[in-house]
């Protein structure tokens, strides 16, 4: 797939989808494969058109927090199927573009539309006053054809990325998973812990949050740990600062283990945390035995879950 971080002047027509694709769940990946065989039944290219920054981005004058980083929506669409993918710079100038000129100019002018797929939902140009009805009327006026693509609802509810975000916030992890269509996770170099998980005599990872990444409502989770080998261990998850162990108020996601060898040695490895469920809050005890003690009892609780799979 070609990446362009500048708007290309295309030669040939092409089939192009227009959105923000901070992260892709369901209702992205639907969007996406419709573009593809649009561009497959029109024997046209297909090229994905996002922002850099993200509109929200640019108005925050800061970097937000997201489904996904830069990289893993590249790897994403790529895996869907697109031909391009373009990174068009989000400034004064295409902020303040009427919907008529950025259809003109940009989509037709520069990308060289036959046909245009997007969400119900499409917003664009000034003050996001083009929608999915401006797209269809533009696209009668400037030649191409505009498919319009109804959004993907979740318990009576349009899929979307804020919402996405907000379910992690809140440790709603079955219907993040469910709106995504994967587990969500995040991934790292397994770094030094506090060494505890020795007295406890249970193999225990950490791995320090994916920048630019939604981190998860802090607490405890029943997750799955996976490597870059492939292998998979079910494991209790703590996302937090460890207020029982740790001062310097670092929030650190750390796994305990339950069904990988005790001579493991994990150290350095790069794996993915999966989270499944939310199970308790974090919680400041008076002693690393008391701690301890609720780590059992954890444990039991996540046996049960995972034997109810």
């Amino acid at each position: 797939m070609e990446i362009c971080n500048d708007i290309p002047k295309l030669k040939n027509k092409n089939c192009v989808s227009i959105g923000k694709f901070d992260g892709v769940h369901l209702g992205h990946v639907e969007l996406l494969e419709e573009l593809v065989l649009a561009g497959d039944i029109n024997e046209m290219e297909t090229t994905v058109l996002t922002f850099a920054p993200y509109p929200e981005d640019f108005f925050q004058k800061k970097e937000l927090l997201h489904l996904n980083t830069k990289g893993e929506i590249i790897s994403q669409i790529e895996e869907i199927g697109a031909d391009r993918l373009v990174f068009a710079k989000f400034d004064e100038n295409l902020m303040n573009m009427s919907p008529e000129v950025f259809v003109k100019d940009i989509i037709v002018g520069r990308l060289n539309a036959g046909v245009v797929v997007c969400g119900s939902d499409v917003s664009f140009g000034k003050n996001g006053a083009g929608n999915a009805d401006t797209l269809v009327e533009l696209s009668k006026q400037y030649g191409f054809e505009a498919q319009i693509i109804d959004k993907i609802e979740y318990k009576g509810e349009a899929i979307s990325s804020s919402r996405i975000i907000k379910a992690i916030e809140n440790g709603e992890m079955e219907d993040v998973s469910e709106m995504l269509g994967y587990d969500y996770y995040h991934y790292g170099r397994i770094i030094k812990g506090e060494g505890l998980g020795h007295q406890f005599d249970i193999p225990t990872i950490n791995i320090n949050p994916v920048k630019g990444r939604v981190i998860p409502k802090r607490g405890v989770y029943f997750t799955v740990v996976e490597t870059r080998d492939n292998e998979s261990f079910k494991a209790v998850t703590n996302v937090g600062v460890r207020p029982t162990v740790s001062s310097n108020g670092e929030v650190n996601i750390e796994s305990h283990l339950l069904d990988c060898p005790k001579d493991r040695n994990l150290y350095d490895t790069q794996v993915n945390v999966y989270f499944l469920k939310y199970h308790r809050e974090e919680t400041k005890f008076d002693s690393d035995k008391a701690l301890f003690k609720q780590i059992e009892r954890d444990i039991i609780e996540a046996d049960i879950f995972f034997e109810g799979m």
